[in-house]
């Protein structure tokens, strides 16, 4: 195998891994694109990992995906992104790595987000994201993460927020049960951000806990990453005895691809979204604040 299919593989393989499982079949469908061959060798190497129940091996290819992206985020520590010096890697996932930064022109602290090179090479997914980050940007809401630039910087595509010193809400549901008081003082403010959105005409996609932050010195909560699922578009076909099936759509997407356990049922059948998607996903997020679990834990 040629040394450019092998680091194809490889970062296919690691990209996935930062995924939770129930994401993985989705995100492989979009990443692989036509490249049958890449996705079903990059399937294979999941199976293997996951099914690695020997009590060394697992460990060891954690860590070894754990090393890689330390690796990558030491590469970019202290390097400059347009106006931004990279300071430090506040946390990574399926839709980027993100990184607190200095703003050097104002003297400030943001947060740099960078996107994932395979939703960034079709330029129409690019500017319907930019469209719908644009209109995010302009909502001034207390709720909703200020966008301060959607970047570019040589090949590589960047949001700039401001920092929030907080967790998020899966994060702090980890770490406590939280109260019903706490639940819905936090499904009241998301609830006041979407409805600002809505107003609008802005959808958010993928409302879930890693999407919105509570800030540490007065709770404030904060909902992330507006437009981003914009970069994720998928088409959903259904057969009345057949599971969903997902295949790239490169001019017109049927559907936004949220997370599973939060995804409105028109949604993951492939329908035509609109706030009301949110709306059953804030539902989702209040149910699992409250009961300390998702509402339908079947198998995707």
């Amino acid at each position: 195998m040629e040394a450019d299919r092998e680091q194809q593989i490889d970062e296919l393989f690691h990209a996935a891994l930062m995924r939770v499982p129930a994401e993985r079949a989705a995100f492989l469908a979009e990443a692989g694109g036509d490249d049958e061959e890449l996705r079903r060798e990059v399937s294979s190497l999941l199976a293997a990992h996951e099914g690695a129940d020997d009590f060394m091996e697992k460990p060891v290819m954690e860590a070894a995906t754990r090393l890689l992206a330390d690796n990558q985020a030491r590469a970019i520590i202290n390097q400059q992104i347009g106006h931004y010096k990279i300071l430090k890697l506040l946390g990574a996932g399926g839709m980027g790595e993100v990184y607190l930064a200095e703003d050097t022109m104002l003297g400030r602290r943001v947060a740099v987000k960078l996107l994932p090179a395979h939703f960034t090479t079709d330029s129409e997914r690019v500017r319907r994201f930019q469209r719908e980050a644009r209109s995010a940007s302009a909502l001034n809401h207390p709720n909703i993460l200020t966008i301060h630039e959607i970047g570019q910087s040589d090949s590589t595509h960047f949001i700039a927020t401001e920092f929030i010193d907080g967790v998020t809400l899966r994060e702090r549901m980890n770490e406590v049960r939280l109260s019903l008081s706490e639940s819905l003082d936090v499904a009241i403010q998301v609830a006041s951000a979407l409805a600002a959105a809505h107003e609008e005409g802005i959808v958010h996609r993928d409302i879930k806990p890693e999407n919105i932050m509570l800030r540490r010195r007065d709770r404030i909560v904060k909902v992330l990453d507006f437009g981003l699922a914009k970069l994720t578009e998928q088409k959903v076909l259904t057969t009345d005895h057949e599971a969903a099936t997902m295949q790239q759509l490169t001019t017109h997407p049927g559907v936004v691809m949220g997370t599973v356990a939060y995804m409105s049922p028109e949604q993951a059948r492939g329908i035509e979204v609109d706030a009301r998607t949110d709306i059953w996903s804030l539902g989702m997020v209040l149910y699992e604040m409250v009961a300390g679990r998702v509402p339908f834990e079947g198998a995707a």
